[in-house]
């Protein structure tokens, strides 16, 4: 009964909360800006794909980087496959994609305080940690093959609960490279006909 009475009437430790966050307020401000810029020049993108391997890798970090707003990064894998080699352009495509799925991973990352402050007890970020510790690679790299449209929200919830970057990224590069390659073999397959 003490402990719960204890539990309480403890305060809000705001230094402990501010350690970090500045590095994290710059983190979501220059994604959110960014995410901003890449919005605004969304139509820009099609002039991309004349560019070949370079197009098709930029326009999968764009797509991919664009937090929840769709954009086109897997036409372009469709139709590169049948103008240029598809297992090329769904490893080229995959690496874009999974740069641009940093974007997800750091905004989560940046936005960590802030989950602090909204689940006080902790709960459901411990409980979230223990799972992306315990399978979030294998769940990440499945997610990240098939066609998700919300699969940010797994990047933003790696990020806010400290998951290492590396294996997110190593488990977003495997799933987008073998979801793109698919993609890329099945528009040479279906528009080389």
């Amino acid at each position: 009964m003490k402990t719960l009475a204890k539990n309480k009437t403890k305060k809000v430790d705001w230094k402990r909360i501010g350690e970090g966050n500045l590095f994290r307020l710059v983190i979501l401000l220059v994604s959110g800006f960014l995410l901003y810029l890449l919005w605004i020049n969304k139509d820009d993108l099609r002039d991309l794909e004349s560019l070949g391997f370079i197009g098709i890798f930029i326009i999968n970090f764009i797509s991919n980087a664009t937090i929840f707003l769709p954009a086109p990064g897997g036409f372009s894998v469709f139709f590169g496959g049948a103008i240029w080699n598809p297992l090329l352009v769904g490893i080229v495509s995959g690496i874009g994609a999974a740069m641009g799925e940093l974007f997800a991973y750091f905004l989560g990352y940046g936005g960590r305080g802030i989950l602090h402050l909204i689940e006080k007890s902790g709960k459901w970020v411990k409980i979230l940690e223990g799972f992306f510790h315990r399978a979030g690679f294998i769940t990440t790299l499945i997610y990240s093959v098939l066609p998700i449209p919300f699969f940010d929200v797994l990047g933003i919830i790696a990020g806010a609960v400290n998951y290492p970057v590396w294996k997110f990224f190593l488990a977003v590069l495997a799933g987008r490279i073998i979801r793109n390659i698919v993609i890329a073999l099945t528009g040479a397959k279906f528009l080389n006909q």
